[in-house]
């Protein structure tokens, strides 16, 4: 399956140096880019069933953001459409763009001018679209007068915004967003999807997104290391299920958590395991919490783990069962509910130090905190992982703040990984994956209804027993773990509203992958 990679601004810089090498000049690009931006729009139901008629404003910039809108512009005209370009920076003198827009009917007026942004409220008054093509990928200075004037116009005015490439105020690389840019109601991306567009904070700065392709060999791109989760990449890496196989065949997995005051998150993942395909389902659980949740899932299997008097686990000994549990696992999580005491921090350091290399674990919640605490662990710890932090778990394994992470999420998501040699699932909005060779994927899914308590607990059940079935392949067992959640999550806030929904919720939904994407092509 290909891909969609998230490229930066300097990597798309490198994409048309690289085209220009294989004889596709940027100014080939452009054209490209402005007749697929013009047939876009012209399927906009805005602009159905005929753009003959349509009154629409371009506000152009000086580059060649700016140059693909008039190309648009161009052909939006010679179709029949009213065409206005308000120019919001200086364009060179020689222009051959604009010179063939307005051979085309295209009225140019300069918004620089002293009448500038009265003429440009005047036309919004009574226009069906705006194009913006002031900025694209090359914010990289706050917006200032005269052009937050005229964004602010667009603003104000009833007619959708399109952007060509990018919202102007979005940077393309961060995500941030100028308070003085311009929202969009679409985006129009060209060739590729711009990392910042998935990462940010306001999915409604862009839209709806729609990729063009604007004649982009495939052979270009190969530095580009993020990628944007997608349906049908998700689909490509489900582990295969023969029609004909049985329970053996589909692995199994091992979930130790759960403590005398917390007995909710081993159940939540243990539900999520059962639910990932994989063939059994072990649950170990100091003995207070298996008195209690013993049984809770009945798919499962489950032993309890020796405490001393004071309830507390036993370390050596409730490490030596639950390794001879790990005997009949292909993966494991360890982690939620489990608390960080004394006993917990030596019965989790125990355990990790004599896991098989060929066996998996997903560590997660209190065991990432375990970990926090432990001098250089990624010294030491060479069994394969996958690291699950919420931002603040991050920060205390990289010895920063949760808003430090938050600001800088793709970068400290990579340099753990690095630093680690672990698969690090950084959790969130638009949570990434990220590998320890650079390689990151970004999920699609933004939905403040998990931010509850055991979202978590939930996604690491998942991703356990997905990695119980693939336990070669931890990168693409994470990223499809964070769709599947994410799928399940999106059509549990549909029906029930990003206030109410539970982690619970979300667990009952976690089939709904397969049922809208796998059952329904086979």
């Amino acid at each position: 399956m290909e891909a969609m990679k998230l490229v930066t601004a300097a990597e798309m810089q490198d994409i048309e140096k690289n085209c220009a090498k294989s004889g596709i000049s940027v100014d080939n690009l452009m054209e490209n880019a402005g007749v697929a931006a013009a047939e876009a729009i012209r399927k906009i139901p805005k602009m159905e069933p005929d753009i003959y008629g349509k009154r629409i404003v371009a506000l152009i910039g000086s580059g060649n953001n700016g140059s693909d809108g008039l190309i648009a512009c161009r052909l939006l005209s010679t179709w029949g459409a009213r065409v206005t370009v308000f120019l919001c920076a200086p364009r060179k003198s020689s222009d051959p763009k604009r010179d063939l827009a307005e051979n085309s009917g295209v009225t140019i007026v300069d918004g620089l001018s002293k009448g500038g942004i009265k003429s440009l409220k005047s036309k919004l008054q009574t226009t069906d679209l705006v194009i913006d093509a002031v900025l694209g990928t090359g914010a990289s200075r706050p917006i200032a007068e005269p052009l937050s004037s005229l964004l602010l116009c667009a603003i104000e005015s009833p007619a959708i915004v399109i952007a060509l490439d990018l919202p102007t105020g979005l940077n393309s690389d961060s995500g941030e967003f100028d308070n003085a840019g311009l929202p969009a109601d679409v985006t129009l991306m060209l060739g590729y999807p711009k990392l910042g567009s998935a990462i940010l904070d306001d999915v409604n700065v862009i839209g709806e997104k729609i990729v063009l392709d604007i004649g982009i060999p495939e052979d270009v791109d190969s530095q580009v290391k993020a990628e944007l989760l997608t349906k049908d990449l998700a689909v490509s890496m489900l582990p295969p299920r023969p029609d004909q196989g049985h329970k053996g065949q589909f692995g199994s997995t091992l979930i130790i958590g759960g403590s005398q005051q917390y007995l909710g998150a081993v159940t939540l993942a243990t539900e999520a395991a059962t639910r990932s395909g994989s063939g059994l389902t072990f649950v170990t659980t100091p003995e207070p919490a298996y008195r209690v949740i013993g049984g809770h899932v009945p798919e499962a299997i489950y032993q309890s783990l020796p405490v001393s008097q004071n309830g507390d686990i036993n370390p050596s000994e409730a490490s030596s069962i639950a390794l001879d549990v790990l005997k009949n696992a292909t993966s494991a999580v360890i982690g939620p509910g489990l608390g960080k005491n004394r006993n917990t921090f030596e019965f989790v350091t125990s355990f990790l130090s004599q896991v098989d290399d060929d066996i998996p674990v997903v560590i997660d919640a209190d065991a990432l905190n375990i970990l926090a605490e432990s001098h250089q662990w990624w010294d030491k710890l060479k069994i394969p992982c996958v690291l699950t932090p919420h931002p603040g778990e991050m920060g205390r394994l990289m010895g920063i703040s949760s808003l430090d992470v938050q600001q800088n999420r793709v970068a400290v998501a990579l340099e753990a990984a690095e630093k680690f040699q672990k698969i690090v699932v950084l959790k969130g909005a638009a949570t990434i994956i990220a590998a320890p060779n650079g390689r990151f994927r970004v999920s699609p899914w933004v939905n403040s209804g998990l931010a509850k308590g055991g979202s978590g607990d939930t996604l690491a059940g998942l991703l356990g027993g997905l990695l119980a079935q693939r336990p070669d392949n931890l990168l693409d067992m994470a990223s499809l773990a964070v769709y599947i959640h994410g799928h399940a999550a999106d059509i549990t806030r549909s029906e029930l509203g990003e206030m109410s929904m539970r982690a619970t919720d979300v667990s009952d939904r976690l089939g709904y992958f397969y049922r809208d994407f796998v059952s329904k092509k086979s």
